[in-house]
């Protein structure tokens, strides 16, 4: 184990959870988006396909939560086990941080 793993694993729980948010951002912004066009024209084909967008959108916020719940269990496993010579380095203490922040 050395500080490369904390870093490692805190970026990629961070990188999950911008993932995350960036769906919530799109799924709203879709949702818009398909409001606007069913007011201008309900008949409308592109209606269907901005749906289909959106469902593809809805269809990855279980995935990008699971798997933060799993990066999060990682990272927790490894600050628990940590060597205490490692628990001194900044590596170390950003892990503890991110563990706090995506509770």
């Amino acid at each position: 184990m050395s500080t490369r793993d904390f870093t490692i694993k805190t970026n990629v729980l961070k990188r999950l959870v911008k993932e995350q948010i960036y769906y919530n951002q799109e799924k709203l912004h879709q949702q818009k988006r398909i409001d606007a066009m069913v007011a201008k024209d309900p008949e409308d084909y592109e209606i269907k396909k901005q749906r289909e967008v959106l469902e593809e959108t809805l269809d990855m916020l279980p995935d990008v939560e699971r798997r933060i719940k799993a990066a999060h269990q990682d990272l927790a496993n490894l600050v628990t086990n940590a060597n205490p010579d490692l628990k001194s380095s900044k590596e170390y203490e950003g892990a503890v941080q991110a563990l706090e922040a995506y509770e």
